[in-house]
């Protein structure tokens, strides 16, 4: 699995002149991997996870809670987040499942059969 990024923003957070990058971890098992995507303050109903042609996008817009509200100072500005991953035929489309608590987004990728059959070394004749 691999993360791609472009030139017009896909992988990060935009900000007024500052373009900061979205942190994801990826656990790997024998059963599949685990994908961890850092992405405070958001609401579920504001993530979007979707796959097609074997990528897995994750969309996040912030929700609008600091509407009416009058900062003396802010420093933190959650912004848009867009990654997008190759699946590399390596997951099982049908089987993801996510979760959002805490500010961490987790994304469970089961592996499909193929990808779980185990390396073999092969003898040399």
């Amino acid at each position: 699995m691999q993360g791609r990024n472009d030139r017009c923003g896909h992988g990060g957070w935009k900000y007024p002149g500052l373009y900061k990058t979205a942190p994801v971890n990826i656990e790997e098992s024998k059963e599949g991997y685990t994908l961890y995507l850092y992405a405070p303050a958001m609401g579920k109903e504001n993530i979007s996870i979707t796959t097609q042609n074997d990528m897995l996008t994750i969309q996040c817009k912030p929700g609008n809670e600091d509407a009416g509200t009058h900062f003396t100072r802010k420093e933190y500005r959650p912004g848009d987040i867009h990654r997008v991953f190759e699946l590399k035929g390596k997951v099982d489309t049908e089987r993801i499942r996510a979760a959002y608590a805490e500010g961490i987004l987790t994304i469970e990728l089961p592996k499909t059969d193929a990808a779980k059959r185990p390396s073999r070394d092969v003898p040399l004749g």
